[in-house]
């Protein structure tokens, strides 16, 4: 069967929360390709998840969307050998230009309607391909992934059942203070190593947590091999993040702090997630202690190590 192409410019958390779409159009016999950032969709670079990201920020896709005949390049030979697309997008102008080479190309607002889940609004536009939803398992890691996971848990001299904390986000507004997480990072940690997530909108501003006691920093580290070692978290905690959706996905126990953005709709998905939300919406006003008491709720004693988990 030729395959199906789903485009979503998005970050890494927008392209995680489609993983139920994809599993569903797996589930009904399709191959998956996905246009997105390279950099975020090989996440989803899985024998249960798509086959082949192009990279939206590669050559030719500005091309693409000019008017006039389809310049003649890989992408469009490739998007040619695509059978149906859905874009998740709310530019005409991709819209008109993917269907001129897809045929049965269909439009999908990429913000969900109402209150529904970013998941299940994406996974409605593709039930008109495939008759039943699927729901999607956490992440398992390839053998190289667990190796490459289980180096970097031994370089960072991490315990068993350590804290993960990733405080940023894509928007100041959607993150929880700093000096709470340094707060948080000391209650809970009991003077064992734990693991800060330091992702490119952190760097340089993280001085004061990269020097605390215990501290151990992970940065440039690939998505799915950073997701390998979150998964044997004893508790991570972040914000409305892509880095919180990639722990919720290969199954670490999430504890998420939303303050404007609503869970409803962009809560990460996982069989094992705390959703705090900050009163008002303002994260400033989310107590310490709240966060604390979820840490210890959550915290789990059943860790499967990177090199122990299932792996393909």
């Amino acid at each position: 069967m030729p395959p199906f192409l789903c485009v979503r410019a998005g970050g890494l958390g927008d392209v995680l929360l489609l993983r139920r779409a994809v599993a569903t159009l797996r589930a009904g016999g399709f191959s998956v390709w996905l246009l997105a950032p390279e950099r975020h969709g090989s996440v989803l670079m899985d024998p249960e998840g798509v086959e082949r990201v192009i990279d939206w920020e590669g050559p030719g896709v500005a091309d693409l969307l000019r008017d006039g005949p389809p310049p003649a390049d890989p992408l469009v030979e490739s998007l040619r050998a695509c059978a149906a697309a859905v874009v998740f997008s709310a530019s005409s102008e991709l819209v008109r230009a993917v269907a001129r080479l897809v045929p049965h190309t269909v439009s999908h607002p990429p913000l969900p309607a109402d209150q529904m889940h970013a998941a299940q609004w994406y996974t409605q536009a593709v039930l008109a391909f495939v008759p039943n939803a699927v729901e999607p398992t956490p992440f398992r890691a390839t053998i190289d992934e667990c190796r490459r996971a289980a180096e970097l848990l031994a370089a960072l001299r991490l315990p068993a059942d350590y804290l993960a904390i990733h405080p940023g986000s894509g928007s100041p507004s959607k993150n929880w203070p700093l000096p709470r997480f340094a707060a948080l990072a000391e209650a809970v940690s009991f003077g064992k190593a734990w693991l800060l997530v330091e992702g490119p909108a952190e760097v340089g501003s993280l001085t004061a947590l990269r020097q605390l006691p215990g501290a151990r920093v992970a940065n440039g580290v690939p998505p799915r091999v950073l997701g390998a070692a979150l998964s044997s978290a004893g508790a991570y905690v972040g914000n409305d993040s892509g880095v919180t959706h990639l722990a919720a996905a290969w199954g670490a126990p999430v504890v998420a702090l939303f303050g404007p953005t609503d869970p409803r709709n962009w809560a990460p998905v996982g069989p094992r997630v705390r959703i705090l939300s900050a009163p008002g919406g303002d994260l400033s006003a989310l107590a310490l202690d709240d966060v604390v008491e979820a840490v210890r709720r959550i915290s789990r004693k059943d860790r499967v190590a990177p090199a122990e988990s299932a792996a393909r």
